[in-house]
C-alpha cells in the first residue's frame, strides 16, 4: 500500500468532523481547518524519526500536527522501540492516526503531560546537589556514580582503618541511611565485628584506596 492509500480515510476523519480538508500545502501532505483551528497532517506508510522530525517543524505553522501512519503489525505494536516513539509523541504534543487494512481508522492523539514522581524528583534534585561532575553523560559501560555509591564511600572513609560505631560513623558523616548502608553492605566494604561496630573489609580497603 502506498501513503496516498492514507489520504482518503484520514479525509474522511476530518470532514466527518466538520473540517475543510486540502492536501500539498506548502509541502505538507494534508492540512485541515475548522473555524480559526488548523492542523497539519503527514502521511507515511510508518513511524519513523524522519516524520516525527518532519512534523516538529509544521507545528510552526498550524495549531497542532498529526502524523498517518498503516496500521503496524501486532509484534511491531508490541516492541519497546514502538512504544517508545508513541511515548515521544506523546511529550511533543504530535497526534498519531493509524489507518488499518480495510481503511478503518484507529486514532491515537491524546497529549498527556508527564505526572511527576515526587519521590523520584526528590532523589534526583538530591544527587545532582551532592554529586560533583563525577559522571560522563552517555558512558554507561562505565561505573556510574550514584549517590549511594558516594555515601558508601564517605562512610568507608570515616571507617578507614579503624573500626567504628555506626552511630558515630552516622554523625560524623552527616548521612541519615549510613545504619542501612553499613547493614544492607551491597559493596561487599563494610564488616560487623561487634554490636553496631564496623571495620572495612579488604575489598573496601581496596576500593576505596585505604
Amino acid at each position: 500500500m502506498k501513503e496516498t492509500h492514507l489520504f482518503l480515510p484520514v479525509k474522511k476523519l476530518f470532514e466527518s468532523m466538520g473540517f475543510e480538508v486540502e492536501a500539498e500545502i506548502e509541502h505538507i501532505d494534508m492540512v485541515v481547518k475548522k473555524e480559526d483551528r488548523y492542523i497539519a497532517i503527514e502521511l507515511k506508510k510508518e513511524l519513523n524519526v524522519q516524520v516525527i522530525a518532519q512534523v516538529l517543524k509544521r507545528q510552526t505553522l498550524t495549531d497542532e500536527a498529526y502524523i498517518a501512519t498503516f496500521k503496524p503489525t501486532k509484534k511491531v505494536m508490541h516492541s519497546k522501540i514502538y512504544k517508545d516513539k508513541l511515548l515521544i509523541l506523546k511529550r511533543l504534543g504530535i497526534g498519531l492516526i493509524t489507518v488499518d487494512a480495510s481503511a478503518s481508522i484507529i486514532k491515537e492523539s491524546e497529549v498527556v503531560l508527564p505526572r511527576k514522581n515526587k519521590k523520584k524528583r526528590k532523589r534526583l534534585i538530591e544527587t545532582f546537589a551532592q554529586l560533583n561532575k563525577e559522571n560522563i553523560g552517555g558512558s554507561h559501560q562505565v561505573k556510574r556514580m550514584t549517590l549511594y555509591r558516594k555515601q558508601a564511600m564517605s562512610i568507608a572513609q570515616c571507617i578507614g582503618k579503624m573500626p567504628k560505631k555506626a552511630a558515630q560513623i552516622k554523625l560524623e558523616t552527616g548521612i541519615d541511611k549510613a545504619y542501612s548502608i553499613l547493614y544492607k553492605n551491597y559493596y561487599g566494604w563494610f564488616e560487623a565485628i561487634g554490636k553496631g561496630l564496623y571495620q572495612l573489609s579488604d575489598l573496601g580497603l581496596k576500593d576505596n584506596d585505604i
